[in-house]
């Protein structure tokens, strides 16, 4: 899969949520996901190109799920590092 397009509009909503200033012409609010488990995981950071290691249990939105055959996603956790993870490790919360 391909990560090189991002949907900017989006990507500018997400950020207007995380920093609460979004409103309801913006459209629809992006729930939160978690990475399951105790520890940690090593995901793909597509910006550096290398592995990064990231504590399970933390709270994240999702950019992209892409294709319904993919296995992996493109996030953004709370921090603002973009990775790349398998679809399988993450957990829809909602809303806090």
């Amino acid at each position: 899969m391909s990560w090189d397009y991002i949907d900017e509009k989006q990507f500018k909503n997400l950020l207007k949520q995380i920093n609460g200033t979004i409103t309801e012409k913006d459209g629809e609010l992006v729930p939160y996901h978690v990475i399951k488990g105790e520890g940690e995981i090593w995901c793909y950071q597509p910006t550096i190109k290398s592995m990064i290691r990231i504590a399970r249990s933390t709270p994240i939105y999702v950019l992209s799920l892409g294709a319904e055959k993919d296995h992996s996603c493109l996030a953004l956790s709370t921090e603002g590092t973009v990775f790349i993870i398998d679809k399988d490790e993450i957990e829809e919360i909602g809303f806090n």
